[in-house]
């Protein structure tokens, strides 16, 4: 299994890259900042199985990059990774179901925890968008429909 583990803060992408390793035998790659992401996942293709990105990523948060990523698999017709929201905040729950986020894990990361949560999304299908009203997923019924 492939990770992305996404986080501008080292120790939790320390914490997190070492749980995957360890106790999901994962194969991790990791990023520090959204534009990294961009440049792996969009730029040069690089697929992977889950993807963990921490939901403080400056400046525009994890939780609008990873809208932005599932609105473009949507638009394109590829289906989304599958995805964890590393939270600070409990309340921030809404803003990563919003994202299409699979499950969350709050900060610090436990390190069986996320290994356990990663491992279920393994083979999963991602989540439905929180935001069933978005351009993206209208557009895409729209080019659905027409074929």
């Amino acid at each position: 299994m492939r990770v992305l583990v996404v986080s501008e803060d080292d120790k939790e992408r320390l914490r997190a890259s070492s749980a995957l390793m360890l106790h999901a035998d994962a194969e991790v790659v990791e990023v520090a900042t959204a534009g990294e992401l961009r440049e792996r996942i969009i730029v040069e293709g690089e697929q992977f199985d889950v993807l963990v990105v921490d939901g403080d990523l400056q400046p525009r948060g994890g939780f609008a990059t990873l809208y932005d990523l599932r609105a473009r698999a949507e638009l394109e017709g590829t289906p989304p990774i599958a995805s964890i929201v590393l939270l600070s905040r409990e309340q921030d729950v809404w803003l990563a179901g919003w994202a299409g986020a699979n499950d969350v894990v709050m900060k610090p990361v436990s390190s069986f925890d996320l290994a356990k949560r990663v491992a279920a999304l393994e083979h999963a299908e991602a989540a439905p968008y929180g935001d069933a009203g978005s351009d993206a997923a209208q557009l895409a019924a729209a080019v659905r429909d027409h074929h």
